[in-house]
């Protein structure tokens, strides 16, 4: 049994490729693992079918749309989706004219790794009433928990129901950054230390980032490179820090960074501690 908004994705989806309006569609296909999903380009009627919209549909697809530049795209988008959109669009690394924008009210997405094994599948998980997940905010994502606004702020249509936002909750990361600055310098460091001590410098975070879009990045080491086999932390601090000051101006809090990193670093503490630096200007 598939949601509601999944049925009109698909059909919309079919229509626009049938029409001709489009040349893909932009979704989410179901994973190798009931409990994730991955992006999909559909480009054709038989392929739309496979599209889903469930309570893990958590990657940002804005990332892939680098891979479609001169292409004319159909895309599904969350109200965080949306944003990095928008940013595209800012920074003219995507034509508007080349978009057609499916908005979809989310009320939150439920965070995969909070699921336990053997629990129910995605869709049940999903109130075909409210079209929303049946999850409690404790087992959300993070930053849905405190996702102030369930409608995008860029879209051609929109599927979903239109409800009141809901209460104003403080964001967690904003609590997280104030610990931080409460602590002093030395033990700041300490934190830092130990938290960027485990990067490897594979650039997962790099390469999920949907407004990291320069062709060849100056601050990524070869593979080669001994200061990336060694795991030099200077080279680490570097290439966070600055990759973080690059995208000071245009960061949406996503949060993709931190979701594919391995080592569970907290990326989006450094981010976040930036924009309020930024917003008390």
């Amino acid at each position: 049994m598939s949601s509601l908004i999944e049925q009109q994705l698909r059909e919309r989806a079919t229509a626009l490729l049938d029409a001709g309006s489009i040349d893909l569609f932009l979704g989410y296909r179901q994973g190798s693992r009931a409990l994730r999903v991955a992006p999909f380009a559909a480009r054709s009627s038989s392929e739309a079918e496979r599209l889903v919209w469930n309570a893990v549909c958590v990657p940002n697809l804005a990332g892939a749309l680098h891979k479609y530049a001169d292409q004319r795209v159909g895309i599904a988008l969350k109200m965080c989706d949306a944003r990095s959109v928008i940013e595209l669009l800012r920074f003219n690394q995507v034509k508007r004219e080349n978009l057609h924008v499916i908005g979809v009210v989310c009320h939150g997405m439920a965070d995969p790794e909070l699921v336990e094994v053997g629990d129910e599948t995605p869709i049940a998980w999903w109130d075909p009433a409210s079209e929303r997940p049946t999850v409690g905010p404790e087992r959300l994502l993070e930053k849905c928990a405190s996702c102030p606004k369930p409608v995008p702020d860029l879209y051609d249509e929109l599927l979903g129901t239109v409800v009141s936002a809901p209460a104003a909750v403080e964001d967690a990361r904003i609590t997280d950054v104030r610990k931080l600055e409460a602590m002093d310098a030395p033990t700041r460091r300490a934190f830092w230390q130990a938290q960027l001590s485990n990067c490897t410098l594979c650039y997962a975070c790099q390469t999920v980032c949907p407004l990291c879009f320069c062709k060849r990045c100056a601050l990524s080491l070869e593979r080669d490179d001994p200061r990336r086999q060694a795991r030099d932390m200077g080279s680490i601090f570097t290439f966070h820090m600055m990759r973080a000051y690059h995208l000071a101006e245009r960061c949406t809090g996503c949060d993709e960074c931190e979701r594919v990193c391995p080592e569970d670093i907290p990326l989006s503490l450094i981010t976040e501690k930036l924009e309020l630096d930024r917003g008390q200007q």
